[in-house]
């Protein structure tokens, strides 16, 4: 882990909803694996004290790339900045998707701010196909950044604008239900929403297919200190930044249940 200011070599919108912002370090472009993070401090001086977590979207040798929306004040001061502006980075951070999944397929379920990761995944590891969800197709990711890896792509919306119409966990579920659909030969890696996450770790148990889910908590400080990320696992109660987020299906239980423990 390490913790350096850096420059901004690019910051712009890529879409209706997503911004890139890009700098330079050897240190924090290291050994870095798909699913890990970094903790941005957005602007010099204490307002605002919290650094805000955003998962590497692409590293090309020492540059890194952040794909992120403005969800609120942190990234929106984090949406101003300009080329030449400083920055304050910590990482690589957390525990990223799995590299090896013994010999099967690799399906990716992302929606929301969790494609970046999965983008990221998809270019270093590859992947057999690739479900991205969005509200819109104004929020589609460009074809400019999704063209490096080669996969089969389904896009869904709910508003029916681009690809087809619903939830993303539709078109999985659809085809995970064909006759010659062999749950042994796949593993899925999902990112995004709560509620997604759930409805994809239902499908994957019922078909009996093997995962692994990004639960991005709210990370103030990113290395376990504030236990602000606590998620409940079979093991207990455990810090999302330090053992994971990324956690194999198996480990955590419905979402429900967590509140009573």
């Amino acid at each position: 882990m390490h913790d350096e200011t850096v420059t901004v070599l690019e910051n712009r919108k890529v879409n209706a909803k997503y911004f890139k912002i890009s700098f330079r370090s050897k240190h924090l472009a290291s050994g870095v694996e798909p699913g890990q993070f970094v903790q941005i401090k957005v602007r010099e001086g204490w307002d605002p004290f919290l650094r805000r977590p955003f998962s590497y979207y692409r590293i090309r040798g020492e540059r890194i790339e952040i794909l992120y929306e403005i969800l609120g004040r942190g990234s929106e001061l984090l949406s101003k900045l300009t080329k030449g502006d400083r920055l304050q980075v910590m990482g690589p951070l957390g525990r990223g998707f799995s590299r090896e999944i013994r010999g099967k397929k690799r399906i990716l379920v992302g929606g929301g701010v969790g494609v970046p990761p999965l983008v990221f995944l998809a270019e270093r590891y590859g992947c057999d196909r690739f479900y991205i969800g969005t509200k819109s197709r104004h929020e589609v990711m460009p074809l400019s950044e999704i063209r490096k890896f080669h996969s089969r792509v389904f896009h869904t919306t709910q508003d029916g604008s681009y690809g087809v119409r619903g939830l993303v966990t539709g078109p999985l579920e659809v085809w995970f239900k064909k006759d010659d659909f062999d749950p042994e030969a796949y593993f899925i890696q999902t990112c995004g929403p709560t509620r997604m996450m759930e409805r994809v770790m239902e499908i994957a148990s019922h078909f009996g297919v093997e995962g692994e889910a990004s639960w991005e908590e709210r990370m103030a400080c990113g290395v376990g200190v504030c236990l602000g990320c606590m998620v409940w696992t079979h093991y207990g109660w455990t810090c999302s930044c330090t053992e994971g987020p990324v956690f194999q299906f198996e480990e955590t239980p419905p979402r429900e249940t967590w509140a009573v423990r």
